[in-house]
Parts: structure tokens; C-alpha cells; sequence
């Protein structure tokens, strides 16, 4: 039997104030992807970073104003292992990591309505977490919210791998038998190889 992959479910925001109507019916818009990012940094001197220590040095983006990438695969291609290899083969005073980043925003008129799930395509042994403070996101103007979310922390040039892969993120007011549901929408992602390569 497989392991179960990563997930994480950002809860809905019950208190918000933004003035719109309850969305009719039980479809509702996915949140849209409006960032990929790759993030390069550092822990505390002599050991692997954590998740606790990380400090991002690097955001290293991936344009998305094209669906699937740029050649016609429909995979969003960086080789961040390659980068890898050579930031860490140079480094001479901290070691490095490095995650993935998922921006991602929700409408008006869904985020009191509905949670959102992103699911990864590695296990919980990598995870996948929100970041920020609050673990809800940040709040848009005129309502809507703005959701990073991260894998766990990649400390090798052989481990950048298991940051490719299918995600898939998808709004549910419910685990089972929700009455408010998006369609789902995936996202795929090589993090070994540069679009227009092979």
C-alpha cells in the first residue's frame, strides 16, 4: 500500500467582513495560483537547517500566467536541484534548503464559505504547512484572502526530487459529502529538469 501524501487544509475565515452575497449553490470557484516560487536559504552555523532556523536567501519564481508551463507538456519546470548542487558545492559558511511555495488566493465570495485543501505529491515525512502566524492566510482588499503554502525542507541536491510531482488544491466546506465544492484544480511540477528541455 502507498503512503498517504501531504495535505493540508487552511480553515475557512467565519468572522469575515467582506460584504458580499453567499455564493448560490454548491459549486465554487477554485483559488487561482498567482505564485510558484522555490525558495533558497539557510539555517544556524555548522547544521542542516529547519523549519524553525530557515531563512529564506533566495525566492526563486516561475511565471504562471501561462497554465502548464511554458512548453506544451503542461508541467511547470525549474531545475532547482541543479541550483542546488551548485549553491551548496560554493557555500562555504551555513548549509542550505530548500522548499516550495504555493501562492494562492481565494475570492470574496468563498472564503467564508468553504476550506481550502492542497494536497502534494510526497508523504508526510516532507509535509506541507501554511505559513504566516495565523495559519488562515493574509486578507485581501475587498474581502479575499491570499494562502502560502510550503513543503517541508529539502537539504540535498538528490532529495529536490520529491518536490515534483501533481498538487492538487480544491475548496470543501466538508470532508465527506460537502455541500459547498470546487472543481479541483492540479498543478504539476519538475523540479529537476528547465521548460523546452528533452
Amino acid at each position: 500500500m502507498l503512503p498517504p501524501m501531504a495535505r493540508v487544509v487552511v480553515p475557512r475565515l467565519p468572522d469575515s467582513t467582506a460584504s458580499v452575497a453567499p455564493a448560490s449553490g454548491t459549486q465554487a470557484d477554485p483559488p487561482t495560483v498567482v505564485a510558484i516560487r522555490l525558495a533558497f536559504g539557510v539555517g544556524t552555523a555548522d547544521s542542516a537547517p529547519t523549519p524553525k532556523s530557515f531563512k529564506v536567501t533566495y525566492h526563486l519564481s516561475i511565471p504562471v500566467f501561462s497554465l502548464g508551463g511554458l512548453d506544451p507538456d503542461g508541467v511547470y519546470e525549474f531545475d532547482a536541484a541543479a541550483l542546488f548542487e551548485t549553491i551548496t558545492s560554493r557555500a562555504q559558511r551555513r548549509r542550505w534548503g530548500v522548499r516550495l511555495e504555493l501562492e494562492l488566493e481565494q475570492s470574496p465570495a468563498a472564503v467564508s464559505l468553504a476550506d481550502v485543501f492542497v494536497q502534494a505529491p510526497f508523504g508526510d515525512d516532507l509535509g506541507l504547512t501554511v505559513l504566516g502566524q495565523s495559519g488562515r492566510g493574509k486578507p485581501l482588499p475587498g474581502g479575499g484572502r491570499s494562502v502560502v503554502v510550503a513543503s517541508g525542507l529539502v537539504t540535498s541536491a538528490s532529495e529536490v526530487g520529491k518536490l515534483s510531482g501533481e498538487y492538487t488544491v480544491q475548496l470543501r466546506d466538508a470532508e465527506e459529502n460537502p455541500t459547498v465544492v470546487s472543481a479541483v484544480r492540479p498543478l504539476r511540477i519538475n523540479a529537476t529538469q528547465f521548460e523546452f528541455e528533452g
